[in-house]
């Protein structure tokens, strides 16, 4: 099974997701801002982060280089 996280402020979009990831083969985690996304991040292993750019606090562009940088995970 697949850990996801999907990064979406708008709920819409986000419940969209979910409903086609739903199922057996995922485990599906949500924030809907930057910062909650760090601190899963920091807190969690996931396989899979779905990253919506434009977020409020803290955008996509400097969640991934958060990521690369500060938790060394170049692959992001």
């Amino acid at each position: 099974m697949l850990k996801l996280l999907i990064v979406e402020d708008q709920v819409n979009l986000a419940e969209n997701i979910f409903e086609y990831l739903s199922g057996d083969h995922y485990a599906l985690d949500y924030a809907a801002d930057g910062l909650t996304a760090l601190h899963l991040v920091a807190t969690q292993a996931y396989d899979v982060v779905i990253l919506d750019l434009m977020l409020p606090g803290v955008n996509g562009f400097e969640i991934a280089r958060r990521i690369r940088e500060d938790l060394q995970c170049p692959t992001l």
